[in-house]
């Protein structure tokens, strides 16, 4: 498999690894320390490329229900507008009331969310392993800094659910591993994404992590996959779509910002830590349904 081919069918793996590698150097002379934690700096980037690269390819929604059947008419749009928005803010709420469960409940469905990276490439029980163990990884090199997050998305019962992924972590991460190398032949790209996920979920601090592979794999991944075999109308259409509803979505977290300081006595980057996971933790939950309906009528979801 050549580095030509790669970029031509699936660019994304080459940003992955190139930023990847660029986030390992700098880390390598600039030193890790005050990156392993929750720095002010580190929240801002990691709310920055959520907001440029991760709001946008979840802002397609309306578009692929649209074209996967869920709404065809001004009153159905209405009733997606607000079931969606239901959803998402009864993720919040629960979060609010439990946050310990919905935490380890919210990693449970991202991680499966995460595996649809490769549901063309794996079969499901692979694709759940993947996902699991991109999540998990980071808990085996940088326990305290996973539980230091953890903390402050959810107090004390965070703690708890980092022990448990800490537990979990070796276990996943030899069946990662091993995934990588059973498809090394079969899948040569997947078996170097799967590789460079274990290496980077060791190297780097888990922030750091996170904001390379959501940012370079994931979510360029998605977009590129809704956009193939679109016209160029509807591409123009899905900008549109897109821009549109990652604004709306930032207005949201901008009136939710003054309302969070008021009522934690946190840090402000801790505050920050939590909008941009509870926030994301709300909208992967309508995002996925949607995302299924779609898969379910062959159109290329986010």
């Amino acid at each position: 498999m050549s580095l030509r081919t790669v970029a031509r069918h699936a660019p994304e793996t080459l940003a992955f690894l190139g930023v990847g590698a660029l986030a390992v150097v700098w880390l390598t002379v600039v030193g890790s320390s005050g990156s392993a934690g929750i720095g002010e700096g580190l929240v801002v980037v990691l709310a920055m490329g959520v907001a440029v690269f991760g709001l946008p390819h979840g802002a397609l929604d309306p578009w692929i229900a649209h074209r996967a059947g869920l709404w065809q008419t001004a009153i159905g749009a209405v009733g997606f507008h607000v079931a969606y928005v239901a959803l998402a803010a009864a993720v919040v709420l629960l979060w609010l009331w439990a946050p310990g469960a919905s935490l380890a409940a919210f990693l449970l469905i991202s991680a499966w969310h995460f595996s649809g990276d490769w549901r063309d490439r794996l079969p499901i029980w692979a694709r759940g392993l993947a996902g699991a163990a991109l999540l998990a990884l980071p808990a085996w090199r940088w326990p305290d800094e996973v539980s230091q997050a953890f903390v402050a998305l959810s107090g004390a019962s965070g703690a708890v659910v980092a022990d448990g992924l800490t537990a979990l972590s070796p276990w996943l991460g030899v069946g990662l591993a091993a995934l990588a190398l059973a498809y090394a032949g079969r899948a040569p790209r997947v078996s170097l994404e799967l590789g460079a996920i274990a290496a980077l979920a060791l190297l780097l601090p888990p922030l750091v992590y996170f904001i390379v592979y959501f940012c370079a794999l994931h979510s360029p991944r998605h977009l590129r996959l809704a956009a193939a075999g679109a016209s160029r109308k509807d591409r123009r259409r899905m900008m549109s779509v897109a821009v549109l509803y990652t604004a709306l979505s930032l207005l949201l977290l901008a009136i939710a910002w003054p309302w969070l300081r008021e009522a934690s006595g946190q840090a402000w980057s801790s505050d920050l830590l939590r909008l941009v996971f509870v926030g994301l933790a709300g909208l992967t939950l309508p995002h996925m349904l949607v995302v299924m309906h779609a898969e379910r009528h062959e159109i290329r979801a986010p």
